[in-house]
């Protein structure tokens, strides 16, 4: 009788660690399933014209313009620059610029 009770016992055992261990399996699906559906959101990166105004110096616009893959305005004065063709940081007001902007939005 002792060994019926004790089969019995190691039986539910083995039952609810097979259940605790595939709970924790498909939990572990569901999860990152649920996660596959909730990408970080895209951005696209797009290029505009801007005129200069009087004052406005490429190192200003810089700061104002500059994405988040650059490291350091320096840097983004010299992607400027080369964009725009440019030799030097000299700029003139009514002159065009050309800059890169991020956005979310698909256009």
């Amino acid at each position: 009788m002792k060994r019926k009770l004790l089969r019995k016992a190691v039986s539910l055992t083995s039952v609810v660690v097979a259940l605790f261990t595939g709970c924790m399996f498909f939990g572990t699906i569901l999860s990152s399933a649920h996660e596959k559906n909730n990408p970080e959101e895209t951005v696209y990166k797009y290029y505009t014209s801007i005129r200069i105004e009087y004052g406005d110096t490429l190192w200003d616009i810089a700061k104002e313009t500059m994405t988040d893959e650059y490291n350091s305005t320096a840097e983004y004065v010299e992607v400027l620059k080369k964009m725009n063709s440019l030799d030097s940081d000299d700029i003139q007001a009514g002159q065009y610029l050309i800059v890169a902007y991020n956005d979310t939005e698909f256009k």
